[in-house]
């Protein structure tokens, strides 16, 4: 009732204020609507697959790891590298550059603790195993595992703090010589070094590793979403402008971005083909249903602090590559405009460019059937929508 309520009083003042402007005169349903993309709607974030998602000393710890540019081959990478905290922690870029030029746009990471999936294609289930992969990336911080763990364990400044979070593990005599250069995600010759250590050695050093990737995933966490003014549109009738709302309204209606862009991400957290994908060359979320599987540092693997059962994105992950050809995971619009280059692969500079692209592709333009909705929008409701878009 209170909710109702405060629906009914919200569109009579919306009404009032906006009675020389028709865009501003909204229904209960579209106001119900908008309500439904506000931060009120966003749950607290939750990972019991990370025993460190709320501890302190943790949190810390992961702030001076991502910020550290000694985590890397040449000493110049850092997480923050590519996540600029100036730039909602994106980089502004087409694509991602560190030791090499990589071929997907880097995310924000604002909010990101509260997706479900990690990465253009969804390649791993969560935050702090997702963490773990930049830095053994030969693009990236290109790190073998051995060589990271034995820096973090023998460095004065970070050596205390694992000791105080792990305990025993962190001073394992096992651990205190490992191979200068061994991965199981490397090269030959590091792969084969990484096989010829003893088991228990080499399950250490992953135990250290997968830890690594939680106290990063701790700090990511805290980065949370700043409200706009959607999300006080209750408290503030007023707060758009005429040309923002004509935006809203298309975008909830006309334009048909709610489809995807749902709920209080502004994402529906599903991956859609819109025809972006190259045919034998990216296939997208296709491409990584097997090794999300078999990921040791997936949700229900040894290093995952979840019980096996509460895995259910895992257990009902689809088996079939062609329901997910060409597919990438639909972005969160909450900060859109400050994280320019657009799409998987950055081609777009502009939201308008963004929008142009779906204008123009109402024809079937993939193999598999998923063709896009028929949006007509002319060049006044284009700025509108954009204009929708700036505020979120």
């Amino acid at each position: 009732m209170k909710y109702l309520a405060c629906l009914l009083l919200l569109t009579a003042l919306l009404g009032m204020s906006g009675s020389h402007n028709t865009n501003r005169q909204w229904t209960a349903a579209e106001l119900a609507k908008l309500q439904s993309l506000t931060l009120a709607n966003l749950p607290p974030v939750t990972d019991p697959s990370n025993r460190f998602a709320q501890h302190p000393q943790a949190l810390a710890l992961g702030r001076d790891l991502f910020f550290d540019r000694r985590l890397s081959r040449n000493g110049k990478i850092a997480c923050a590298t590519c996540h600029q905290p100036n730039k909602a922690f994106s980089d502004g870029k087409p694509v991602a550059v560190a030791l090499a030029t990589g071929t997907r746009n880097t995310p924000a990471l604002l909010g990101v603790a509260h997706q479900d999936w990690f990465f253009w294609d969804g390649r791993k289930d969560s935050l702090w195993s997702q963490a773990l992969e930049p830095l053994e990336n030969p693009a990236e911080h290109g790190l073998t595992r051995t060589e990271l763990v034995h820096f973090l364990l023998a460095d004065a400044h970070y050596q205390p703090q694992y000791q105080a979070l792990l305990g025993n593990i962190a001073t394992a005599d096992t651990l205190q010589q490992p191979p200068t250069a061994a991965s199981p995600q490397g090269d030959l010759a590091q792969l084969q070094a990484w096989k010829q250590m003893p088991q228990a050695q080499r399950e250490q050093i992953d135990a250290v590793f997968a830890a690594t990737g939680k106290f990063l995933a701790t700090y990511v966490s805290s980065l949370n979403l700043a409200p706009n003014k959607l999300d006080t549109l209750t408290q503030h009738p007023a707060a758009l402008t005429p040309s923002e709302s004509a935006g809203a309204k298309l975008f909830i209606g006309k334009a048909q971005c709610i489809l995807c862009h749902s709920g209080a991400l502004l994402s529906n957290q599903t991956f859609q083909n819109i025809g972006t994908g190259i045919p034998g060359k990216d296939s997208g979320r296709a491409a990584v249903l097997d090794t999300l599987r078999t990921d040791r540092f997936n949700c229900q693997g040894k290093h995952s602090d979840a019980p096996v059962e509460t895995c259910t994105e895992l257990q009902f992950l689809t088996r079939s590559r062609h329901a997910v050809s060409g597919a990438f995971k639909v972005p969160s619009l909450r900060n859109v405009a400050q994280t320019a280059p657009y799409f998987h692969d950055g081609r777009f500079a502009t939201l308008e460019q963004v929008i142009d692209y779906y204008t123009q592709a109402a024809q079937p333009n993939t193999k598999d059937g998923n063709d896009l909705p028929l949006i007509q929008l002319d060049a006044t409701e284009i700025q509108q929508l954009v204009a929708f878009l700036n505020v979120l």
